[in-house]
């Protein structure tokens, strides 16, 4: 039995939530990935400069960084009370960086598939430019939630890594955008393109609901992925443009082992396995996506 009976228990009370909950923050619709990994339609697009993501046919992806949500919490008040809950994943860091360790190759594969030229990530790693660009990031640090501020930001903690443990930088709203001067540069100098891509994989949706029936905070046990975008820097164009995610991605539940704690405040077990399966059928629905988008930007 991989959930402990009063773990069971704790487990079926937080996820049940009540006919027309909405989200705290609201945003996209919730979409769930296939057991195949597919996603119904279109869920990405151009958000920034439709016209600056032309012209890719050789492509190099530098940096590809992931946020790991680690924990999360929301509050309500009613007219007689406030409530809360607060979340804390409990997972290795090796098992955060085993998933990263397959992004590169992922992430490349699903762009060949477009037709797009691959180069190697160190393309331009030489680069005087790509040099003078501070590269402080930190991995492997619990941070408060900065990534795509206004998505399911509920005071969250992430821990940042990267694939093939490159070098981090831009984990702000911006971004490689942040950098846009030297990378466009560099594109055009080398009439190659760059891609620079951010996810963030959470392990809880929380949801709450404040009126004169219904008064609660509940989070749902569910992997999604609501933020995450690919920054785009072609050799023909004079500014960097972004391509987007335009929902939220939902996908399994086994990868919760015990849920341990007190009413309001739970640490979740993940099983490393089931963690990393749900995670990667994630992230390879949004690699998808983003390679399409590029693809018919073109």
């Amino acid at each position: 039995m991989r959930i402990s009976s009063l773990g069971l228990v704790l487990l079926t009370c937080l996820a049940t939530l009540s006919a027309g909950a909405k989200g705290l923050i609201g945003g996209p619709k919730t979409i769930a990935v296939g057991a195949d990994g597919t996603v119904p339609g279109s869920v990405a697009s151009t958000k920034m400069g439709f016209g600056y993501t032309k012209g890719a046919t050789k492509v190099a992806v530098p940096l590809i960084a992931v946020a790991f949500e680690t924990s999360a919490q929301a509050t309500t008040s009613g007219s007689l009370s406030t409530k809360s809950v607060a979340l804390q994943l409990a997972v290795d860091d090796a098992v955060l960086r085993s998933i990263c360790a397959e992004l590169q190759a992922m992430v490349e594969k699903d762009l060949a598939a477009q037709g797009f030229e691959i180069l190697p990530p160190d393309s331009i790693d030489q680069e005087a430019r790509w040099l003078g660009i501070a590269k402080d990031g930190k991995t492997g640090e619990d941070v408060k939630d900065n990534f795509m501020s206004g998505f399911m930001g509920n005071g969250s903690l992430n821990r940042w890594f990267t694939a093939g443990d490159r070098p981090l930088f831009g984990t702000g709203a911006q971004a490689a955008l942040g950098e846009t001067s030297a990378l466009i540069r560099t594109a055009r100098e080398r009439k190659i393109s760059l891609l620079f891509y951010r996810f963030k994989v959470q392990f809880t949706d929380l949801e709450g609901r404040n009126n004169l029936v219904f008064h609660y905070v509940k989070g749902k046990n569910v992997l999604h992925i609501v933020s995450a975008d690919v920054a785009v820097f072609t050799p023909e164009h004079t500014n960097g443009g972004m391509i987007v995610l335009t929902e939220n991605l939902t996908f399994g539940s086994d990868f919760v082992q015990d849920l341990q704690g007190t009413k309001g405040s739970y640490k979740v077990i993940a099983d490393p396995q089931h963690y990393k399966a749900d995670s990667l059928v994630l992230l390879q629905a949004v690699s998808k996506q983003f390679a399409q988008a590029l693809r018919k930007a073109q």
